[in-house]
């Protein structure tokens, strides 16, 4: 596989992103249902690409994974981002391009003076998180699907 390069994502290139989205959550072998609640609430921020919250790997005109941030906030426990998207397409898993993506986000937390990113996280996505440093807090419901519990975890940056 090329090695992806990681760029800013276009208006025109957010529909190539929201199917990466989607194709890289089926990778798990989410039901139809499942995929239907995912095709709605899993989506690329305007706002966030926009801002340069976001970027994708590409290789070529193709994209290979994403990430998005959020802006910084602080709560009681200090300054933090949270991480809002984290996809690679399937064939990518494995090469080492979600830790480029999350240390691209680590770097944006780390420069945005943030004590800590937070992680809601897919389920068959914490062993990865977790391998890289973040450290489990919880279970917590998820807001789109009643009765399912996310994990949260944070990576602490001080």
């Amino acid at each position: 596989m090329t090695a992806p390069t990681l760029g800013r994502i276009s208006q025109d290139q957010h529909a190539a992103i929201n199917a990466l989205i989607l194709r890289s959550k089926a990778h798990w072998g989410y039901d139809a249902a499942m995929m239907a609640i995912m095709e709605r609430v899993l989506r690329l921020d305007r706002d966030a690409a926009g801002a340069g919250r976001a970027v994708a790997a590409w290789i070529g005109d193709d994209p290979a994974g994403v990430v998005q941030i959020s802006e910084p906030y602080e709560d009681d426990r200090g300054r933090a981002i949270g991480l809002d998207l984290l996809f690679i397409a399937p064939e990518a898993i494995g090469t080492g391009l979600g830790r480029r993506l999350y240390d691209w986000a680590l770097d944006q937390a780390r420069a945005a003076d943030a004590a800590r990113m937070d992680i809601l996280s897919d389920p068959f996505a914490r062993p990865f998180y977790a391998a890289i440093g973040a450290t489990f807090i919880h279970e917590r419901p998820s807001d789109a699907v009643p009765g399912r519990m996310l994990p949260w975890l944070e990576h602490r940056l001080e």
